[in-house]
C-alpha cells in the first residue's frame, strides 16, 4: 500500500522466563553442563524481552521509525562470556565446555533444535534503534539475567 509505514525489527538473542531462547541454557547450566559452546568466540546479540516489548510498542506508535532495525540490545557478548555470566545469575561455579561434536548431537537429540543457531554467532548493534533515541532498560547481562532466573 501506497504510503504505509513499513517497520521490521531483525530480533537477536531474547531472553525472557519460562521458555524461549534462555530456558534450554537454563536447563544445561542446571544440570551443570553449561559452559562453553563450541570456541566461545561466537558472538550472541542478546536482548531482554522487555526492552524487545518497549520496541515493538515504540514502532507501531511513533513515526519516527521506518525500514529495517536490529533488535538486540546495545552490547553483545562472546558465548564465552554469556555462559559464565548465566552461571553466576543461577549460583554454579565452573562447566564443562560443550565441543562442536557434542553440540551438533545435543542440538538435534536432546534440545531439539537447529546445532548452528550455538556455534555461529552474531555481532549485532542497534544503532538506527539508537539514533532514533530507544532507551534501553537492560544494557548489562549480568543485571538482565538476574532479573530473569
Amino acid at each position: 500500500m501506497d504510503g504505509t509505514r513499513q517497520v521490521l525489527l531483525r530480533i537477536g538473542f531474547a531472553l525472557g522466563k519460562n521458555g524461549g531462547a534462555l530456558e534450554p541454557l537454563q536447563k544445561l547450566v542446571s544440570l551443570n553442563l553449561g559452559g562453553t559452546v563450541g570456541s566461545g568466540k561466537q558472538y550472541i546479540s542478546w536482548l531482554h524481552v522487555d526492552d524487545l516489548n518497549a520496541m515493538f510498542l515504540e514502532a507501531m506508535e511513533s513515526d519516527r521509525y521506518s525500514g529495517i532495525y536490529n533488535a538486540t540490545g546495545p552490547h553483545p557478548v562472546t558465548n564465552k562470556a554469556f555462559m559464565k555470566t548465566l552461571r553466576k545469575a543461577m549460583g554454579k561455579g565452573w562447566a564443562p565446555p560443550a565441543p562442536s561434536p557434542f553440540v551438533w548431537l545435543g542440538a538435534y537429540t536432546v534440545m531439539r533444535t537447529e546445532p548452528s543457531l550455538a556455534l555461529t554467532g552474531r555481532n549485532c548493534v542497534p544503532r538506527r534503534l539508537q539514533e532514533n533515541g530507544f532507551q534501553f532498560t537492560y544494557t548489562d547481562l549480568e543485571e538482565a539475567l538476574r532479573d530473569l532466573v
